[in-house]
């Protein structure tokens, strides 16, 4: 609490401020900062800004018709406290979901005097973008939106009543902006759709602007703000640094010659990842995921990923093709002198392997780089696949291979996960080139880890090169004598 002190001290009147006690800190947005207090004796969200950057106004406007508002000047609310949890913490199922729509419903009916929100306030990003703002820009289909429904702003109590909260950017706009926020943060598509009678059109086509909207907002704003916060690190990677603030998870890249080919945001379409909300080539900006332990014992959780991996490879999305032949070219060459890896793999199996790799097929768009690390549990129990910054196309085997591998699941569960994943994909399997992928996988995987840490074990993995040898050889020469 004592970094806020100054906080409280200059934005708060003094004669406000002697009337709070039990002051506790909440939550620091990019605007303001949150705490429950009580005010006269009652229980009470204190929320006091931090920045310039917001017309208070136009709140202020709107918080005169609110119940429960006990002060609001310049910015500093005092409002009844609800008790209850955002919903980053809730899982998300169809009910609760329900109920949150109907919430944002009503308070779309509210008659309240508000300006339009500017969709060009930072910028007009494309021509696209300026013709879908203006084919949306009548008035009379605005509403009274929040324009800002993020996990933080949606509380729920334990009897599943909601509440909205932080009315800084509540607006006059078209509906569509709220129900594409709703999407973001994990709500079902087609609910929305059905429950705001949306067709895919629209959907589509304000999904575009509000998206175009927020590189444009973090590109001239909040990608600085968020640069001169204090991040807090929650991951160390090979290649890059990962921080978290509040909701959101900034990744500092380190660019090699074989990561970040592709931008993110090809992948924001599938429901397996988390949407990029901004990308340049400094940094990646997405929603923080809360996640929970994956028992990868249970078969429903397998099955889950088998149908996340389909999900992927199935995609349209078309990537540049895979350098798994000169990532393993260069980590052979950066170990030439390790002592333990050069024992363990002789002359001959290092040029088998690297010869063999230059035939992966380049057929799905792959993550390579699927250890389970990188895949996720939400407290919704949906998988995310993460980290997709070494994607490429590749063969269909590449990512089974890499999980199985890392999991070291015996045969009966492996070919099972991979029958699974052959349901999700109506792809044909051909154990014996999968067997022979696994090979290179682990090969690769093993070469990959000991450039940047010299003393990792690798003993497990070796039986998946070593086991293998024999159908990897037979996949080497047919693909070398069809070439």
């Amino acid at each position: 609490m004592n970094k806020y002190l100054d906080l409280l001290n200059n934005k708060v009147d003094k004669d406000i401020l002697q009337d709070l006690s039990d002051i506790e800190f909440k939550y620091e947005g990019f605007h303001n900062v949150t705490f429950k207090a009580k005010y006269k004796n009652i229980f009470c969200q204190l929320r006091v800004p931090t920045s310039n950057l917001v017309n208070h106004e136009f709140e202020s406007d709107f918080l005169t018709n609110l119940p429960n508002v006990y002060y609001y000047k310049k910015g500093v609310l005092i409002r009844k406290w609800f008790e209850g949890n955002t919903i980053e913490n809730i899982e998300l199922n169809n009910e609760l979901q329900r109920k949150i729509i109907q919430k944002v419903k009503e308070f779309h009916c509210q008659n309240i005097k508000l300006p339009a929100i500017d969709l060009f306030y930072y910028g007009r990003y494309s021509c696209k973008y300026k013709r879908l703002v203006e084919k949306y820009s009548d008035p009379k289909y605005f509403v009274t939106a929040h324009c800002d429904l993020n996990l933080k702003n949606i509380l729920v109590d334990n009897k599943a009543n909601v509440e909205l909260i932080d009315f800084e950017w509540v607006r006059k706009a078209h509906p569509l902006f709220d129900v594409i926020s709703l999407s973001k943060i994990g709500f079902d598509k087609q609910l929305l759709k059905e429950l705001f009678i949306i067709t895919d059109e629209e959907f589509d086509e304000f999904q575009y602007i509000c998206n175009s909207f927020d590189k444009m907002a973090y590109a001239k704003k909040y990608k600085k703000m968020l640069l001169n916060n204090d991040l807090e690190q929650i991951s160390k990677g090979y290649t890059n640094k990962s921080y978290k603030l509040n909701n959101l998870f900034i990744q500092h890249k380190r660019n090699n010659s074989f990561n970040h080919l592709n931008k993110l945001e090809i992948f924001n379409h599938l429901d397996i990842v988390e949407k990029v909300i901004y990308e340049d080539k400094d940094v990646i900006i997405r929603n923080f995921i809360k996640n929970k332990h994956i028992d990868w014992g249970l078969k429903k959780n397998r099955l889950m990923l088998a149908e996340a991996i389909a999900k992927l490879h199935t995609s349209k999305i078309k990537l540049k093709n895979n350098q798994i032949h000169n990532r393993i070219k260069f980590y052979v060459e950066e170990l030439k002198e390790h002592k333990k890896f050069n024992e363990v793999f002789d002359q001959n199996t290092q040029k088998l392997i690297q010869e063999a790799s230059k035939f992966l097929k380049n057929e799905v768009p792959s993550h390579n780089d699927l250890n389970r690390e990188n895949i996720l549990l939400t407290i919704n129990n949906k998988i995310k696949l993460i980290d997709l910054e070494y994607s490429s196309m590749n063969s269909k085997y590449f990512d089974l291979a890499y999980h199985c591998s890392d999991i070291d699941y015996d045969e009966q569960t492996e070919k099972e996960f991979i029958l699974n994943y052959a349901k999700n994909t109506n792809f044909s399997i051909d154990f014996d080139e999968y067997f022979a992928i696994k090979a290179i996988v682990n090969f690769y995987g093993i070469a990959w880890s000991l450039t940047f840490n010299k003393d990792f074990n690798f003993d497990w993995l070796t039986k998946h090169v070593f086991n293998n040898l024999g159908k990897l050889k037979n996949f080497y020469e047919k693909n070398l004598k069809n070439s």
